[in-house]
C-alpha cells in the first residue's frame, strides 16, 4: 500500500505515518510540504500511489484548490480530506469537488484513520473484505444511488439499527444537511415502515427552536428518507466526553430539552426515546432534538398499545417497563434520568442486561445526590417519582420550577 500525505504540519505528518504504519507496518508512506514545494506538476506520479491524504489548509495552498486541480489529473487515487472540527461547509465543498472521505482533524484517532482508509481503497489495501467494511460499502453505493430532488447525497457518516445517515447538502448551496435512509431490510417490515412515515409527519407539525428542521422527506425507489438539519456540535454524549457537566451547564440544556418538550407535547405528541443520541447541539451550543422514530401522538396511545415497549432501557420510564398506557409524564422520567448522567457523570441505574437496567427503573429507589448537588434533590425526587401521578405533569410545571429556583437571575 502506498499513501501520500499533503500537510504542512510536520508534526500531524509524523502522527499521520505512526497511525498507519502501526496498521500497516510494509506500506509505504511519502510525506508532502506544502511549505516547501507547490502543487504537484503534471508530472507527478500520482496515480502510484493507492490514498492521498490532503489537509484543507496548507499554509500558503488552499486545500479545495488543490483538491480541485488533483482530481482532474488522469486514475488519480482517492482523497482523504482533514477538516477543522465544525467545518462542514468545508467538508460539503470537499465531498462535491471529489473527496472520497473527510475526517475532522481534532477527532481523528488511529481507529478513524484505518477505518477511512480501508473504506476507500479496500480492494488495494487488503485482499479480504470484512462485514464490517462490506455493510460500509453497501451504504456508501445506496447513497451515491439514491437521488432525492435538489439533495445531492454525499457520504456516509452513521448506522444505526433501522436507519443510514449520510452527510449531503442542497445542490444550490454548500449548507451541511443530514440524509436518514430507512435500511432496504426495515422497508420489508410494514411496522416500522409506518413508523419511520409517522416520524417525519410529526415532526413537520412541530415549530421549535430546539427540535431539528425538517427540510424535505420521501420515498425514492423504494428507500423512504429524511432530509434533516446537520448539527455540527455533535451529540450529548459527546459533549459529555464520559464526564460530568457543571451543574449550571447541565440546568441550561435541561432547560432547553423541557422547552423542546413543551413545543413537542403542546402538538400532543410524545418522544418516547430521549437518550443522549438524540439530544444534538447546533455550531452556536443551542439543543436540537433529533429521531422521532418511536414518537407517537398521544391521542394513538391507548389500551391498544398495552404491551408493546419501545425506548432505550436506560431512560425509560417504569410505565414504558411495564407497557402501560402513556401520557406527557414518560418523557419527563426520562428527561430527569438524562439530568442525572449530566450533573453526576453516570448513569441512573447500572446493570449487565438491558432487562436488569429497566427493573430497576420499577423498583429501585434512585440514589441520594451527592452533598455538592443538594440543591437539586427536589427537583429530582418530582423528575424521577416512580408513580407518575406524583411526577410534574408536564414541561411547563418543570420550566416553571426551574425558573423560581434557579434562574430567576438569569
Amino acid at each position: 500500500m502506498r499513501v501520500l500525505i499533503i500537510d504542512d504540519d510536520p508534526d500531524l505528518r509524523n502522527l499521520l505515518v505512526q497511525y498507519i504504519r502501526q496498521q500497516w507496518p510494509a506500506g509505504d508512506i511519502a510525506e508532502y510540504d506544502p511549505l516547501q514545494r507547490d502543487l504537484p506538476g503534471r508530472d507527478f506520479p500520482l496515480q502510484s500511489y493507492d490514498v492521498i491524504i490532503l489537509d484543507y489548509m496548507l499554509g500558503r495552498g488552499d486545500g479545495l484548490r488543490w483538491l480541485e486541480e488533483l482530481k482532474k489529473r488522469p486514475k488519480c487515487p482517492p482523497i482523504i480530506f482533514l477538516t477543522g472540527a465544525g467545518s462542514e461547509i468545508i467538508a460539503v465543498r470537499a465531498m462535491k469537488l471529489g473527496a472520497a472521505d473527510y475526517q475532522r482533524k481534532q477527532e481523528l484517532t488511529k481507529e478513524r484513520l484505518v477505518t477511512a482508509i480501508r473504506d476507500v481503497a479496500h480492494g488495494k489495501v487488503e485482499k479480504t473484505v470484512t462485514p464490517e467494511i462490506a455493510a460500509r460499502m453497501e451504504g456508501h453505493v445506496l447513497g451515491a444511488r439514491l437521488k432525492i430532488p435538489g439533495i445531492k447525497v454525499l457520504r456516509l457518516i452513521g448506522e444505526g439499527g433501522m436507519s443510514r445517515v449520510y452527510l449531503a447538502s442542497r445542490e444550490s448551496d454548500d449548507e451541511p444537511l443530514v440524509v436518514k435512509i430507512l435500511r432496504s431490510e426495515v422497508m420489508q417490515d410494514q411496522r416500522t415502515l409506518a413508523r419511520f412515515v409517522e416520524e417525519y409527519n410529526l415532526v413537520e407539525r412541530v415549530s421549535s427552536r430546539h427540535v431539528a428542521r425538517v427540510h424535505a422527506h420521501g420515498v425514492q425507489d423504494n428507500n423512504a428518507y429524511l432530509v434533516m438539519e446537520f448539527c455540527e456540535g455533535g451529540d450529548l454524549n459527546k459533549r459529555l466526553g464520559n464526564k460530568a457537566l457543571p451543574p449550571d451547564e447541565a440546568l441550561r440544556i435541561f432547560l432547553q430539552l423541557m422547552l423542546a418538550l413543551g413545543d413537542i407535547h403542546e402538538q400532543g405528541i410524545l418522544h418516547r426515546d430521549l437518550k443522549p443520541q438524540n439530544l444534538m447541539f447546533r455550531a452556536d451550543g443551542s439543543l436540537a432534538i433529533v429521531d422521532f422514530g418511536v414518537a407517537k401522538h398521544v391521542d394513538s396511545i391507548d389500551r391498544t398499545n398495552k404491551g408493546e415497549i419501545l425506548g432505550t432501557p436506560r431512560y425509560m420510564s417504569p410505565e414504558q417497563v411495564q407497557g402501560r398506557a402513556l401520557d406527557l409524564r414518560t418523557d419527563i422520567y426520562s428527561a430527569g434520568v438524562l439530568l442525572y448522567q449530566m450533573m453526576l457523570g453516570e448513569h441512573l441505574f447500572e446493570g449487565e442486561t438491558a432487562v436488569e437496567v429497566a427493573l430497576h427503573h420499577l423498583n429501585t429507589p434512585p440514589p441520594a445526590l451527592p452533598e455538592r448537588l443538594q440543591q437539586y434533590q427536589r427537583l429530582f425526587d418530582k423528575l424521577l417519582e416512580k408513580d407518575r401521578d406524583a411526577r410534574f405533569r408536564n414541561a411547563d410545571e418543570v420550566i416553571g420550577y426551574l425558573t423560581r429556583k434557579f434562574f430567576q437571575d438569569a
